[in-house]
């Protein structure tokens, strides 16, 4: 006994037919829910291309035929119709006010029982919310994979920022004397709207401490900058959330006693913890 007929293959020719024959076949195959290659193959054997063609010789005879019994305002026939193409009109219809069956049935002039009876047959409900789903996903996954790139190419930014800074603090150092050099600036001739100004760099024995702390800070801000953007925590600010979540979700009743440990590791406090013998 032969295999019935695939209703999905009347489908796909219609489909294709109703979009001048420019909808891809990926798309078509998506719609219906089966392969591409599936929809390729009856492509081929059904010889759609020349059932379109023959169709288009068709309507140009009888146009003014059938344009003469709809004006009369007959209505269509079951089997004049192109439900494929309707049913499709009504699945990928997912606005916010999508058009309603009744909506079919005045637009393209059928019975509303009619209407109804594909609807229920062919489960054009479930495959309006499952396109529907599946068009929120795919606008989703778009969406993270923009917010992703845009993620990526900021820190690479930041990255390539920060390097740069850093290769301005070593050129610094590369000359011994960097923080034993005391910069001057000396203004002489204070005459109204004149005067002289030079700068004067001293080279002394005794440290610059002042400049040496700030390179030092401005190391570990570029440090800190960094690690935030790759999301690594340093120690602080683990410490901190693990004494968070031990307040948020009550482990241990006790409140944690403020011991100056998170005030150490910001260098704030100058002394240095010892164990304490037992």
């Amino acid at each position: 006994m032969p295999r019935a007929r695939d209703p999905n293959r009347d489908k796909a020719f219609e489909i294709w037919k109703q979009s001048n024959c420019e909808i891809r076949l990926k798309d078509i195959a998506d719609q219906l829910s089966i392969s591409e290659g599936t929809v390729r193959g009856w492509k081929n054997k059904d010889q759609w291309d020349k059932q379109v063609n023959g169709t288009f010789q068709s309507k140009e005879r009888n146009g003014a035929k059938k344009g003469t019994e709809r004006s009369n305002g007959t209505k269509r026939k079951a089997d004049e119709l192109s439900w494929a193409e309707i049913e499709n009109e009504y699945v990928t219809d997912i606005r916010r006010k999508p058009c309603s069956l009744e909506d079919l049935s005045k637009k393209h002039n059928i019975p509303l029982q009619t209407v109804f009876d594909q609807s229920a047959a062919n489960e054009w409900s479930r495959k309006r919310k499952e396109f529907k789903e599946k068009t929120k996903q795919k606008a989703i996954e778009k969406t993270a994979e923009k917010v992703s790139d845009d993620i990526a190419r900021i820190t690479a930014r930041h990255l390539r920022l920060s390097d740069k800074l850093l290769s301005v603090i070593e050129e610094s150092l590369e000359d011994d004397e960097q923080f034993y050099k005391y910069v001057e600036k000396i203004r002489s001739g204070y005459a109204p709207g004149v005067f002289d100004e030079k700068v004067e760099v001293t080279v002394l024995e005794t440290l610059n401490e002042s400049k040496l702390l700030s390179t030092i800070s401005a190391m570990e801000k570029l440090q800190k900058m960094q690690r935030q953007t790759l999301g690594i925590l340093d120690e602080k600010d683990k410490t901190k959330i693990q004494m968070d979540q031990r307040r948020l979700f009550g482990e241990g009743e006790e409140e944690t006693e403020d011991d100056g440990f998170l005030d150490a590791l910001d260098g704030k406090v100058p002394e240095v913890w010892e164990e304490e013998d037992e």
